[in-house]
């Protein structure tokens, strides 16, 4: 893949069988997705420490940890990570046990190229719509809008992209170490949204004012006054009155 075009997610392949690296590694690749790969549990670990991913793509039979393993040590040390498991054959009590685990789904091996992509796609969706609570918001004209993410290194190196979307009415998240940091709209939306707040209170106004109104009656008013004017002998029979009646 070359520098130029835009990364779709990025994902950590696990797998003590170096074909099976090489092969689901170059279709990820090829279908726009970065790809580390470790061929084990404790190198997959390591690599967690100082690399954000999100996804981790791991075989279940391996000779160190097997997958149910680093499965639930990945989620004690990322719960947000996301992490799909691949089975040699069918075997619904690892199934099961790996759902119960945290894990998005349990496949089972050949995967071909087209599942590795759709997999992969959802995985990447997913978390990164679980992280990015601003993904979704609606634009000037009341439209719901999805924002596009990139990392700020995507985002440097894309810029005329994203410069493109931006004028184009898009909303741009920049996310650092997997978290928003900021977003990039126009200047028509940025004002939709500044002035969203105006409308709104003068909305609030309005209501209070018309609430005013109704509460203003001559007759109200004439009791207010009666209020405001009466002895505070008056005031206790008054209040020794509304007791009574209420009692």
């Amino acid at each position: 893949m070359n520098n130029t075009e835009v990364v779709r997610g990025r994902i950590l392949l696990v797998d003590d069988e170096a074909s099976v690296r090489t092969a689901y590694g170059r279709w990820l690749t090829n279908a726009g997705f970065h790809v580390a790969e470790a061929s084990g549990g404790y190198e997959a670990l390591g690599l967690l420490e100082n690399n954000v991913f999100d996804l981790v793509l791991s075989d279940m039979l391996m000779p160190e940890i097997d997958g149910l393993t680093l499965l639930r040590r990945v989620r004690a040390r990322v719960p947000e990570m996301l992490v799909v498991l691949m089975l040699d054959s069918p075997n619904n009590r690892v199934a099961i046990q790996a759902k119960a685990l945290g894990a998005v789904e349990s496949l089972v091996k050949p995967l071909d190229a087209q599942q590795l992509e759709e997999m992969a796609t959802f995985a990447v969706q997913l978390h990164r719509s679980q992280k990015n609570p601003i993904a979704r918001f609606r634009n000037r004209r009341g439209d719901q809008l999805e924002a596009a993410s990139y990392t700020a290194t995507d985002a440097k190196n894309e810029f005329g992209r994203v410069l493109e979307m931006v004028i184009q009415g898009g909303a741009v998240v920049i996310t650092k170490h997997d978290a928003p940091k900021a977003v990039l709209i126009s200047v028509d939306e940025f004002n939709a949204l500044s002035h969203a707040s105006e409308k709104k209170l003068n909305s609030l106004t309005n209501e209070f004012d018309g609430l005013l109104a109704q509460m203003q009656t001559p007759h109200a008013r004439a009791a207010m006054r009666s209020a405001f004017e009466a002895s505070p002998h008056q005031l206790g029979e008054a209040a020794v009155a509304a007791a009574r009646k209420r009692g």
